[in-house]
């Protein structure tokens, strides 16, 4: 086993690095976002301001806790998730800051870390205080990610080309599964995924089709058995973007785009894949993601959604009831609330309420529920099926 960079982390450490901030970062930082407030570039409206002079952009500043996380501490493997800022006094061009972080807590279980971040202009006065939750992915060496000797068989996953999909694409894809990605419209997202798994040494190719397309299906289906060979197993994962509506404002499109991408790609992708799974030496697994949000209570103005998602746990049951005898296991995974775009909308006082109703007080992260899909591809999940594993931190407990 490689040493792993978490385990050297320990509580209390601290790390600091000084910067002095140039007219050179103030353009490139206008260059990149557009922010050309005349307050940080123009020094004649600066003077009829309070400040007299113009202001680095306070998000140009904050920046430089990026490159502590990034390069420092943690490092190199750290994905920074969620941060607090405070910003107490302004920064002048040519000051030099002092940018402070130390680890106030540690998590083995979830692979995070919590950082006290402060930054001192000068003089020593504090300019940015804050706290950033860190979580440090696993990286593998590539003889250890990859056997050559002992393949795996192949995968497709809807909708993988970010997010949950992606997650589960990398999980399978350096488990040893050639994977196909598919995607309907983000073909970068899906490349990038792709080049995730190469890089551990896995085999990868993305693919688009419109999963709610039966013909489309099909042929990305024959594709990837032209390029991997027999398919053992799916993931059924693709799902549309999901708008808060009231009941009373819906039409029935809204629904129907939810069953569309979600029940019919589900049914076009088992349908096509159904004789190379039925095959004597395939795996025969099937996975297909669903949520929490059909548990209990369900949340307000998802009606659509959560409508797709009950259908497609149904479908699992029925699945597994029809084809267990032959050899395929079937089984649902339901993530509660997880950080990626598809909540990016949600409203910052709803996932804290989220986060303090839950046992392990916190979101899941994608990577939390590729782990689940990971296991039930597994020997060790070779007697489950039929069942529907909720990835929630305890939020839905049954």
């Amino acid at each position: 086993m490689h040493n792993d960079p978490f385990d050297q982390i320990k509580v209390g450490d601290q790390e600091e690095f000084q910067h002095t901030i140039s007219e050179q970062d103030v353009d490139a930082f206008v260059r990149l976002t557009g922010d050309d407030n005349p307050l940080h570039v123009d020094a004649e409206f600066a003077k009829t301001t309070p400040f007299k002079k113009p202001v680095v952009h306070g998000m140009l500043t904050a920046s430089f806790i990026s490159t502590m996380i990034g390069t420092k501490l943690p490092g190199k493997g750290a994905l920074w998730y969620e941060q607090s800022f405070k910003f107490l006094a302004p920064v002048r061009v040519d000051e030099t800051i002092r940018v402070c972080a130390k680890v106030i807590h540690k998590s083995s279980t979830q692979r995070t870390v919590v950082i006290e971040t402060v930054i001192y202009g000068n003089n020593g006065r504090r300019v940015i205080e804050g706290e950033g939750k860190v979580r440090m992915v696993e990286v593998r060496k590539r003889d250890e990610a990859i056997s050559e000797q002992t393949p795996k068989g192949s995968v497709i996953i809807s909708g993988a080309s970010r997010g949950i999909g992606a997650a589960i694409a990398v999980e399978l894809g350096t488990e040893g599964y050639a994977v196909c990605v598919n995607y309907c419209s983000d073909a970068e997202g899906a490349e990038t995924t792709c080049e995730t798994i190469r890089s551990a040494g896995g085999r990868a190719v993305a693919m688009q089709a419109d999963i709610s397309d039966a013909l489309a299906v099909e042929t990305m289906v024959t594709e990837a058995r032209q390029i991997f060979g027999q398919l053992d197993g799916i993931v059924c994962n693709a799902s549309p973007p999901m708008h808060l509506i009231d009941f009373a404002d819906l039409v029935w499109n809204d629904f129907q785009n939810q069953l569309d991408v979600q029940l019919k790609g589900a049914f076009n992708l088992v349908k096509s894949s159904l004789p190379d799974l039925l095959a004597e030496e395939s795996m025969g697994r099937i996975v297909i993601i669903s949520s929490t949000a059909t548990d209990n209570v369900p949340p307000t103005k998802f009606t659509p959604y959560t409508a797709a998602k009950t259908a497609l746990t149904s479908l699992t049951k029925s699945l597994a009831v029809e084809y267990g005898p032959k050899g395929i296991r079937v089984n649902t995974v339901s993530p509660g609330m997880t950080e990626t775009d598809f909540i990016a909308d949600t409203p910052q006082k709803a996932k804290m309420v989220t986060k303090m109703q839950t046992p392990l007080r916190s979101l899941a992260q994608p990577e939390d529920i590729a782990g689940v899909v990971g296991f039930l591809f597994t020997e060790k999940a070779k007697h489950l099926t039929g069942q529907n594993l909720r990835v929630c931190g305890g939020a839905v407990m049954m």
